[in-house]
């Protein structure tokens, strides 16, 4: 690496080039020049994305495997400009899930693609709704694959455990109402989530005597879960495995993941008592 490059500021960041090499495989021959290109702060950010990465895979760095180029050339494209730490979160557990002994399995092209089209706000707002649904189901025995399961997931999100966990600002609270319409329509649309309503209480009663606050109503998908677990560094596993208690997702940020509830067992519960 000829010193000043991109590629030594990001090796040096990394605390060697090897570490490179131990992520990318052979596709490592393809950084360079095109590091050269990159502002400084690109490259910070491509580093932080390389550093996470690393964390997730842990001693699995060490395993045989390599990451296919297309994979790289998003993270350089599209990661070079994330500077949101979610957004890091992401792209760096995709980087760490692409990394397989399967050179053709580019998988992870899909995921660069679909982070870098959700915003800010709808990035935060999965990660909130999945946190938040592997709490309620875990230990359950449910097979995401077969869409009429969702239901069985439906869960209710109270407003203040939302706006919580957003942590928005008085500016933001006074666009509140178009922000939650561009995150809960633009995650539905994305195929994130399903079946979506939100509102108050009284809008929602009439389907769901039990709840007793204002919020947002949802199912989860499939592709909302397999993003979740693709971001963590599990893009290998299978994705019902989401659901095992030996799985878990630390919460590798400030953000407050709060209470919610399970359709499923309030109505079963009020069965029980009728």
């Amino acid at each position: 690496m000829d010193t000043g490059t991109g590629l030594t500021i990001l090796g040096s960041a990394l605390g060697g080039g090897k570490i490179i090499e131990k992520i990318l495989g052979p596709t490592a021959k393809y950084l360079g020049e095109q590091m050269k290109e990159l502002a400084v702060k690109k490259i910070e950010n491509i580093t932080n994305i390389f550093k996470n990465a690393e964390q997730k895979l842990g001693d699995k760095i060490n395993n045989q495997g390599g990451v296919p180029p297309k994979i790289l050339k998003s993270i350089l494209e599209d990661g070079a400009w994330c500077e949101e730490t979610l957004q890091v979160e992401y792209f760096g557990g995709v980087l760490a899930s692409s990394r397989t002994g399967i050179s053709r399995d580019d998988r992870g092209v899909y995921f660069t693609s679909l982070i870098s089209r959700l915003s800010t706000y709808q990035i935060r707002s999965h990660f909130v709704f999945y946190h938040i649904i592997k709490k309620l189901f875990n230990g359950q025995d449910i097979n995401i694959n077969e869409g009429s399961k969702w239901s069985e997931l439906r869960t209710f999100i109270p407003y203040n455990t939302f706006f919580d966990a957003m942590e928005f600002t008085s500016e933001e609270f006074s666009q509140l109402w178009n922000l939650l319409s561009h995150t809960i329509f633009g995650l539905d649309k994305e195929e994130l989530i399903k079946n979506f309503r939100w509102g108050n209480k009284d809008s929602i009663i009439n389907d769901f005597p039990q709840v007793e606050t204002d919020g947002i109503l949802l199912n989860p998908t499939k592709l909302g879960i397999e993003l979740f677990m693709w971001a963590y560094g599990y893009g290998q596993y299978n994705m019902n495995d989401f659901f095992l208690p030996d799985i878990q997702f630390s919460i590798a940020t400030n953000i407050r993941i709060g209470e919610a509830v399970s359709i499923k067992k309030v109505q079963s519960e009020s069965s029980e008592r009728n």
